[in-house]
């Protein structure tokens, strides 16, 4: 196997779930100048994300351009456990974490691959899922091993692991993205507009996030800004 050292539990439980759901998949093979985590019977591609989404656009541009099709699969925590271990004991807590994603969180992610969403052949599946995030206690408080870290912390993350696959969303035209949009919003509409016929489904979504999704769809053309009511734009969407 090719590429797997730094593989973390939860890449590799997704890997295994979308090969056995693809018989015949070639797993962390080379395909052109790249190793892809699964090559289909038909050569298509599948890749496995959990990190920044905007660091695959050039091996996206490359397999479309290859006329390949290629599905990404970004997993997105909506329930997240966090299980600290004491390193002299071994001793296990878990605790639930207060923070949890939506898929509106998902457009942070996709504002770099703007210019692909739309394009024949490109697939995203957005996985909501629950995991577990493993960490380490530390006697004394250190930066994490990617050094974003303002405060240190006396732990660091070791891994993340895949407790359940609460629901799939799949991109891949422009009805997929628009289906977000609840069919309660106004045909003019504001922001506020917007997240308040978001949230009466009973999803939570943060302001930013609207902000960069709006963002999306203007550049996709799935939507323009019309016109000012007092300080906020009005958009409509263009179906």
């Amino acid at each position: 196997m090719i590429n797997t050292l730094n593989e973390s539990h939860l890449h590799k439980t997704l890997k295994k779930i979308y090969r056995l759901q693809n018989e015949g998949c070639e797993e962390e093979c080379k395909a052109g100048p790249y190793i892809v985590d699964l090559r289909t019977k038909e050569g298509n591609i599948i890749e496995i994300q959990t990190g920044s989404l905007g660091h695959l656009l050039p091996k996206i541009r490359y397999f479309l351009g290859e006329k390949k099709k290629i599905t990404v699969v970004y997993p997105l925590a909506a329930q997240r456990l966090i299980e600290s271990t004491d390193p002299e004991t071994g001793e296990k807590k878990r605790r639930r974490s207060p923070l949890h994603k939506s898929i509106y969180d998902i457009f942070r992610e996709l504002t770099g691959l703007h210019e692909i969403l739309l394009k024949t052949g490109f697939c995203l599946e957005v996985n909501l899922i629950s995991m577990t995030e493993e960490r380490k206690k530390t006697v004394n408080a250190v930066q994490s091993t990617n050094g974003r870290r303002r405060r240190l912390k006396n732990w660091i993350k070791t891994g993340k692991r895949l407790d359940e696959i609460q629901s799939t969303h799949i991109f891949k035209r422009k009805s997929d993205y628009l289906k977000l949009i609840p069919k309660t919003v106004p045909e003019r509409f504001t922001l506020s507009e917007l997240r308040q016929e978001i949230e009466k489904q009973g999803t939570k979504v943060k302001t930013e996030s609207l902000r960069l999704m709006v963002w999306l769809y203007i550049k996709m053309g799935l939507m323009e800004k019309a016109e000012k009511k007092g300080r906020s734009n009005v958009y409509v969407l263009i179906k």
